[in-house]
């Protein structure tokens, strides 16, 4: 077998060596990684050897096998930290169509019950094939002028659309609104689209006890994660406020704010001003009739602590928060991982 990257993926084997040592190695110590020694790294490296990567087999984890294993990270579009865990040992086990060295992506072969590695549950294994399938059909995406163009409605993504139409649509709004560009930033972008909800139907925004918008977390290997929410209050009153409301649209940067005890466990997060400022432009609703008036959108009022934090399971809970039902923003927290992201807003109906 070839041991460096070749141009030519359909000629590579599909067989892969034994990793029966290193499963076993990665389900007691939850990684396996540099300074490591012995059996377990041989396979390791055996395994990244079949998957085109130019490196020895001695059994020492050191620094040339590390920068395999980031390299084959990358080209599999997991995060690259080097470690050898059980998202990374499934991916070494799923057999190989080889590495086009032209865009250093490893093509790989759809993901088979097989190669599901032991103690990953279902769930991690069903997004891990999701993420593969998005992947791998994923179109060439369009050009960063094109997306800037203003030809994209603010609404959800199409039914039936592909993987990448479908984060195609939802960048392209993006960076029509002025945010990140989801294919470039460091960081997860999340687009917030109000006044439209999980189902398409577009509506009046108004405060009260539903999650009718919908929020999607973009990244750069080409998944859009599509998720309910609410980006307005959950009630009409408070006795913490004057009045309630919800920001305006815009881009804005959200850094970590911790376990409140709340939140069940569950990380909030806190929205910044691209400045880094909490004091958010908002709108709030004056006579507390729910809705908001034309008067109270001319209103230059601001917001302060916007947080992204889980609500109930049928109420935002929120007197302004962008918030999501707990099963939805477990969803959201494996989406965005623990950096911070950047959140664009936009209004469907154009008015805040």
């Amino acid at each position: 077998m070839p041991n460096s990257i070749t141009d030519s993926p359909s000629t590579r084997p599909t067989s892969l060596p034994s990793s029966t040592k290193l499963e076993r190695a990665v389900q007691q110590q939850g990684v396996v990684q540099r300074g490591n020694e012995g059996a377990p790294v041989r396979e390791a490296q055996a395994l990244l050897k079949a998957h085109g990567h130019d490196l020895g087999i001695d059994g020492d984890f050191g620094p040339k096998t590390k920068a395999a294993v980031v390299a084959f990270q990358r080209s599999r579009g997991i995060d690259a930290d080097g470690l050898i865990g059980p998202d990374t040992l499934r991916e070494l086990r799923t057999p190989t169509a080889g590495v086009d060295h032209r865009t250093g992506r490893d093509t790989g072969i759809t993901a088979r019950p097989e190669d599901r590695v032991p103690g990953m549950t279902g769930a991690d294994f069903q997004r891990r094939a999701e993420a593969d399938a998005a992947r791998r059909n994923r179109e060439a995406p369009v050009s960063t002028d094109a997306a800037r163009s203003g030809n994209t409605p603010v609404t959800l993504a199409p039914a039936g659309a592909s993987p990448q139409e479908k984060f195609n649509h939802y960048r392209n709004i993006v960076l029509q609104n002025g945010g990140e560009d989801p294919l470039t930033s460091s960081k997860p972008v999340v687009l917030g689209v109000r006044g439209i909800d999980r189902d398409g139907r577009a509506h009046e925004t108004r405060n009260g006890r539903f999650y009718d918008d919908t929020f999607v977390v973009l990244n750069r290997n080409g998944t859009a994660t599509e998720l309910k929410g609410s980006t307005h209050a959950g009630q009409v009153t408070s006795g913490l406020v004057s009045a309630v409301g919800m920001i305006r649209s815009g881009n804005f940067d959200v850094k970590p704010n911790g376990v409140r005890s709340k939140d069940n466990g569950m990380a909030s997060w806190h929205v910044l001003t691209k400045s880094g400022s909490g004091n958010i432009p908002g709108i709030r609703d004056r006579n507390a009739d729910g809705r908001f008036q034309a008067g109270e959108i001319a209103r230059r009022d601001n917001m302060t602590e916007i947080l992204f934090h889980p609500g109930t399971a049928d109420s935002p809970r929120s007197i302004g928060c962008q918030t999501l039902p707990p099963a939805e923003y477990r969803r959201f927290l494996r989406a965005i991982g623990s950096q911070g992201f950047t959140y664009t807003l936009v209004d469907a109906n154009g008015r805040t």
